[in-house]
């Protein structure tokens, strides 16, 4: 597996979607922070967070983000498909070499294990049906002996990683994510809210809480979404709330626009774009991380034939900058690799739980539902309370 790493010039961007600057990039290995205050004046930068944190309607505080620069990872790799234990011992090589390049963040594709199913999209259902049957039995539990050895390992590791997988619960399976800290504890769970066409076929809708899909980490806020969560407005407005820093967009492979009369929304580029949108949206940084397709892994999957796709290919995963720079240019498509880039974030703070309901059962719900999942709230400290009169407060 080929290992790049990118250099690029430092830059400041002010983030109109979050109200607030946020800080990135590397280039000559120096930290990337606020302009020095001189002759005991206080920089532009610290005027412009001291007046929002007097106007925003929103407690903002110190967070526990490391202010040290650190360097994550984007994966572009070839699943070992309809093989849940192999893929299992991918998934762990991938985080083991990543980590020995540095890496403190680590981004998988969407569904890595057991990789992405286009087989219903390019064949009948009835032809596909063997290749489903197959790829059900290989999907994950979320709480299983193969789960706990990926935990394991990023615990080892001392990294945090962002897993996307085929998530097998009862009969039915999600498009899942978890998030895990470099404790080797599971931070987040989530499924796509809404799969994609095809993928409906496959696939349930996601739960609920799935909208919360940002936690702390000691290098910064990290996001997850899966593939065309990126277009879903309700959804990104939710996530921008939670102020994410970095983001993995947990990508399927996609390959050159139009090949086959193809639509252009399906294509790598078209899904690269949108994970650069949501970079200059958010004003974070973002991680494309998707698959490649061999000619053995075309034929496993039933995709041999069709005119959407050519072989080796597939890949597309690049990181880009809050201002939507890119930095980690794409590689070949049809290459295995670990794309790095050395980042440096700054927060400012909490968010008090923005959400306000008038009606008593969706304010209690809401309550509930942050308690339960702590990031919700920016703090693992924070409890949500409700006051005798209805309306949410804290603690």
């Amino acid at each position: 597996m080929l290992l790049y790493e990118t250099r690029l010039p430092k830059f400041s961007m002010y983030c109109p979607s979050c109200f607030y600057f946020r800080l990135g990039g590397i280039s000559d290995g120096s930290l990337i922070t606020a302009p020095t205050p001189r002759n005991n004046t206080t920089s532009s930068m610290e005027i412009r967070e001291n007046n929002l944190q007097t106007t925003m309607p929103i407690t903002l505080s110190p967070s526990s983000s490391d202010s040290r620069k650190f360097k994550v990872a984007a994966v572009q790799a070839e699943p070992v498909w309809l093989d849940l234990q192999g893929g299992v011992e991918k998934t762990i090589r991938i985080i083991r070499e990543a980590a020995a390049e540095g890496a403190k963040i680590i981004g998988f594709p969407e569904v890595f294990i057991p990789g992405y199913p286009w087989t219903p999209w390019s064949n009948t259902f009835v032809e596909a049906a063997p290749v489903l049957k197959q790829y059900q039995a290989n999907s994950m539990a979320l709480h299983s002996p193969e789960m706990e050895r990926i935990c394991e390992a990023v615990k080892e590791a001392d990294v945090n990683i962002v897993l996307g997988f085929a998530e097998r619960d009862g009969a039915s399976l999600y498009i899942a994510q978890v998030t895990i800290g470099q404790d080797g504890t599971i931070l987040n769970h989530r499924r796509k809210i809404k799969p994609t066409h095809y993928e409906k076929t496959v696939f349930g809708d996601g739960s609920a809480q799935s909208i919360y899909n940002v936690v702390q980490t000691p290098y910064g806020r990290l996001g997850s979404l899966n593939c065309w969560e990126h277009i879903q407005p309700w959804l990104k407005t939710h996530f921008y709330a939670q102020h994410p820093q970095i983001f993995v967009g947990g990508w399927w492979p996609a390959f050159p626009p139009h090949l086959g009369n193809s639509p252009y929304i399906v294509s790598g580029e078209a899904s690269s774009r949108m994970t650069q949108l949501v970079s200059m949206e958010g004003g974070c940084f973002g991680l494309v991380c998707c698959h490649v397709v061999s000619e053995e892994g075309a034929e496993k999957m039933k995709m041999k034939g069709f005119p959407w796709f050519q072989f080796p290919g597939g890949g597309f995963s690049t990181i880009y900058g809050p201002d939507g720079s890119t930095l980690a240019p794409p590689v070949d498509p049809g290459t295995e690799a670990v794309l790095f880039d050395l980042l440096h974030t700054v927060v400012n703070g909490k968010n008090w739980a923005p959400a306000r309901y008038p009606g008593k059962e969706e304010a209690e719900a809401d309550v509930v539902k942050q308690n339960e999942v702590p990031n919700a709230a920016n703090s693992f400290s924070y409890k949500a309370n409700l006051p005798e009169n209805g309306a949410q407060g804290k603690e």
